[in-house]
């Protein structure tokens, strides 16, 4: 029999060490918020640094950046990049809400670190992404810690809607030519001023507006705030703000009540306030007021019309081409629509402007038609609507019960997570039992999901009905003042004609029959 002779290794092989690194953020530049922020960053760096199985990678803080996006944190997208290169095994995190506010990001992100190797460890609430079979728990989580921040920023935007109304609110920049006093107040710069009021000298005395912001640059003005350089539409926003002749409208603009946030140009949806007198003027009104005119003058003559509000197109054209939404027009006494990327730069969208005539006659012709035909198309689809409907409530169980089975298994499941992080159950009880909450969990969401697309059926199948009674009801062709809103919810303009998206989801496409 051969002998087996075990040759030892010169050197023993040393444990690798863990490659840890910790993320912290503050939402804000407040000194309560800059004290927990070095606090964050303090506790991390001692408890990285103190244990033994551990290299500490890096501390990666965000400071006075909210946690609804992750675009505008540069630590954080700095973090990932090094976990993409391969320099970090896991990542220490105070709570979920410091690491994102935002379900849809802060479940992408865990699920790229999954795959990258990397786990990441929620202090407070006792997770380690390492042992966990799905990511159930952490959307629940996350999302409440996004909910806390709509209420957060819903709370915030009402205290400034207040500060509005009772004339204390202050804009966070002051526009050119202006500066905050020592109390607060808007004073005037004496060297931007100037500028302000050669502007409306020019324009008033008939120079356009690139022809202005031509002059400024060549002449090496210094620029405005947050702008790169003098451009026409800066110099726009200066013949038109109202600050200039000493008065102040607060709200132009607001941001949306849910994630993600996005600027919307206020023009009626929601209440403006404005104060007169507030401050310096820099122009005298009588020649802001001929500005305005004038400016009016030059949307009527050239088309710079963009929206038309009155209009029941407004907000349901969209272009085939580039999928911008299409602005109204005014040419020579005649409405027109325009996609609003070819009225910028006509070499990046090819759609020409259609005229609104047109538009009507096509959404006319397709009524017609849908008049005609209501029993061979309408209510055929509604009848299959509703056989779809029949076979899905006839194996449909009851919601709430099922709300409550998946209340219980997560509750269950954090159970699970609690004991494991205190050390009383062992890593192979807690999969095993684990693995059998999860499954439950999908099984359930499935069927959730599927009562979901029953709801959402149910409301295809009233769209669908309502529509067919409307079109029934109007006198065509004699009619011509038929809603759009109870046909359409959206009209796609291509150079062959339109495609018109109805209520209940089907679209139909119609030609232009004269152009």
């Amino acid at each position: 029999m051969p002998q087996i002779q075990v040759i030892a290794p010169l050197r023993a092989r040393e444990p690798a060490k863990l490659r840890v690194c910790a993320y912290a953020r503050v939402s804000s530049d407040s000194a309560d918020q800059l004290n927990s922020f070095a606090s964050q960053v303090r506790y991390y760096t001692n408890l990285i640094a103190g244990n033994e199985d551990w290299t500490l990678v890096d501390i990666y803080a965000d400071r006075g950046i909210t946690g609804t996006s992750t675009a505008k944190r540069t630590e954080f997208q700095r973090m990932m990049e090094d976990c993409r290169k391969g320099k970090i095994d896991r990542i220490l995190v105070k709570s979920l809400s410091r690491f994102a506010r935002n379900t849809q990001d802060c479940i992408a992100a865990l699920r790229e670190l999954r795959q990258l190797g990397v786990t990441v460890v929620f202090e407070k609430e006792h997770i380690n992404t390492g042992t966990m079979a799905n990511e159930m728990l952490i959307s629940m989580m996350s999302a409440f810690a996004q909910e806390e921040s709509v209420s957060i920023s819903k709370n915030m935007r009402k205290g400034a809607v207040m500060r509005m109304q009772n004339g204390t609110f202050r804009i966070s920049m002051p526009p050119y030519g202006y500066r905050y006093d020592a109390s607060g107040i808007l004073a005037i710069e004496p060297s931007e001023a100037a500028i302000v009021q050669e502007i409306f000298a020019a324009f008033l005395s008939g120079a356009n507006l690139a022809k202005i912001a031509e002059a400024m640059q060549m002449r090496g003005v210094p620029k405005l705030r947050g702008e790169c350089k003098w451009s026409k539409h800066g110099i726009r926003y200066i013949l038109t703000n109202e600050r200039y002749m000493g008065d102040q409208r607060f709200r132009k603009s607001f941001r949306t009540d849910t994630l993600p946030y996005k600027k919307v140009d206020n023009r009626g949806q929601m209440p403006q306030f404005y104060m007169a007198g507030t401050h310096p003027a820099i122009i005298e009104q009588e020649i802001f007021q001929k500005a305005q005119t004038l400016l009016a003058q030059h949307g009527q003559q050239f088309g710079h019309d963009p929206v038309k509000h009155d209009s029941p197109w407004a907000g349901v054209l969209y272009c085939a081409v580039c999928g911008a939404p299409l602005y109204h027009r005014l040419i020579n006494g005649r409405e027109y629509w325009g996609c609003s990327l070819h009225l910028k730069d006509r070499q990046s969208c090819t759609l020409p402007a259609v005229a609104e005539t047109d538009l009507a006659a096509c959404f006319y012709a397709m009524l017609e038609k849908l008049q005609q035909n209501s029993c061979r198309i309408l209510e055929d689809h509604l009848e299959r609507l509703e056989q779809i409907q029949e076979r899905l409530l006839a194996s449909a169980p009851g919601r709430s019960h099922l709300q409550q089975q998946m209340a219980d298994l997560l509750s269950q499941s954090h159970t699970l997570s609690r004991l494991l992080a205190n050390g009383c159950v062992d890593s192979a009880f807690f999969i095993a039992q684990n693995n059998g909450i999860q499954k439950k969990l999908a099984e359930i969401k499935d069927k959730i999901q599927q009562q979901q697309c029953e709801n959402d059926l149910e409301e295809v199948i009233d769209r669908t009905r309502d529509l067919i009674a409307y079109i029934q009801d109007i006198q065509l062709p004699h009619e011509n003042n038929v809603l759009l809103e109870p046909v359409i919810t959206k009209a796609t303009v291509k150079e062959s004609g339109v495609v018109f998206t109805l209520v209940n989801g089907l679209e139909f496409e119609e030609r232009w029959w004269k152009r």
